[in-house]
């Protein structure tokens, strides 16, 4: 079965290339209103885009050397906004998709919890109903882009007396509402990965913000399964074979590196190529399946976990293959390991082209093993959901979570 994308003369080729050409260096807004930010959302927000024609899309936007989307725009148009295209009104996808399909708006996505862990269900962030409006108390944590951004996507308790899973709704928030605080969280690393302009991590406090009930997606307690779609749907986005967060080399350099250093001449280093080879290539199949479900709206289902399960140690093992190739010189910082692989010292000052530097993707990777959800939480869900084995026992699952909240508290 050939996954290549259509030749050079494709016709639907021809046309992104001869718009592209037309309009050099268009803004997030210009490929907005021709369709080319989001092209298989329907008509108007895309163009109704095949998987063929999305890919021959972003590889036309690719080869003139212009920069995509960012990270973060993408992202939040990936895990959350499509929602709107099911469970929003009309009134929210007339108010919110634009300025999110155009890169007006950073949206960023506020759900873990100081005191929820892993739990994502045991969330403490309360929404109590005041009129035509909702209260919002509480605090939200580790929350990438919250500083910049001008929506905040919150998971919130709006019925204290239902099972924590049925208790949650979903709301967008502007983040310029008064009562809510945001403080950057500075890492180990003291420079922010994703842009310069946003933190990665932020603490949000909301301190009974007022919020209009137009602005809840979907019903009351219909938050669970809406945040559950979002995460599926960032893995989906994010689980793509490379280093970490569909950025940085994938097995495909890998192997061209090692064959031009002559490493390939190893068996045991060749066997482990070829291991990484073939689970570069099932994840490469598993995202253009994804892809296509998503096209015809489908939700990701559970295959975006088993992506999500992959791909991070994978990234990981890419890396670390690299630097066994490169000896002792593999420590030493700005060695790289392949000569016709060496980046330009611009593209290492470029925040979201910097992960194609093997150095820069080596300690970069690490990240993918908690980012989207930690490898644990996948792999439990992956062996639940998928294998059928027995599901872990949750004795607060069922019972009203004031009570739980109340007995945590004493």
């Amino acid at each position: 079965m050939n996954f290549d994308l259509p030749g050079e003369d494709d016709p639907r080729r021809l046309e992104v290339r001869k718009w592209l050409e037309a309009n050099p260096n268009p803004s997030y807004r210009d490929l907005y209103e021709q369709g080319y930010t989001a092209p298989h959302w329907p008509r108007p927000w895309g163009i109704e885009a095949d998987p063929e024609l999305q890919y021959i899309i972003d590889d036309e936007i690719e080869r003139t050397g212009m920069m995509l989307p960012s990270f973060m725009f993408t992202t939040s148009i990936a895990m959350v906004a499509k929602l709107l295209l099911t469970y929003g009104t009309e009134w929210q996808r007339e108010h919110f998709l634009p300025g999110a399909l155009s890169g007006e708006h950073f949206w960023a996505m506020l759900a873990s919890e100081p005191s929820g862990g892993s739990d994502l269900a045991a969330l403490r962030t309360v929404a109590t109903r005041d009129g035509d409006d909702y209260l919002l108390k509480g605090m939200k944590i580790w929350n990438g882009g919250a500083d910049a951004a001008q929506i905040g996507v919150v998971l919130a308790r709006t019925d204290v007396n239902a099972p924590k899973h049925a208790g949650i709704s979903l709301f967008l928030v502007p983040m310029d509402t008064p009562g809510i605080t945001v403080t950057p969280i500075k890492d180990m690393m003291g420079e922010n990965i994703f842009e310069p302009r946003m933190s990665d991590f932020n603490e949000v406090v909301f301190d009974n913000a007022r919020i209009p009930a137009s602005h809840r997606v979907g019903e009351e307690g219909q938050g669970w399964m809406l945040g559950t779609l979002i995460l599926h749907n960032e893995r989906a986005h994010l689980a793509r074979p490379s280093v970490a967060f569909g950025l940085g080399p994938t097995a495909r350099e890998l192997l061209a590196g090692l064959d031009e250093i002559g490493a390939l001449e190893d068996p045991v280093m060749a066997d482990r190529l070829a291991n990484l080879f073939v689970e570069g290539e099932v994840l490469r199949v598993l995202a253009l399946q994804v892809l296509s479900e998503q096209i015809n709206r489908k939700p990701p289902g559970q295959a975006a976990n088993l992506q999500k399960m992959l791909y991070a140690a994978h990234g990981q093992e890419i890396t670390k293959l690299a630097k066994e190739a490169q000896g002792p010189s593999g420590l030493v910082a700005n060695v790289q390991p392949f000569p016709s692989q060496v980046v330009k010292e611009e593209v290492r000052r470029n925040w979201f082209r910097r992960v194609e530097d093997w150095d820069y993707a080596c300690w970069y990777s690490l990240g993918a093993t908690i980012g989207g959800g930690s490898q644990q939480i996948v792999r439990n869900t992956v062996a639940e959901r998928m294998l059928g084995l027995p599901r872990d026992v949750d004795p607060t699952a069922r019972r009203p979570f004031n009570e739980v909240l109340r007995e945590a508290r004493s």
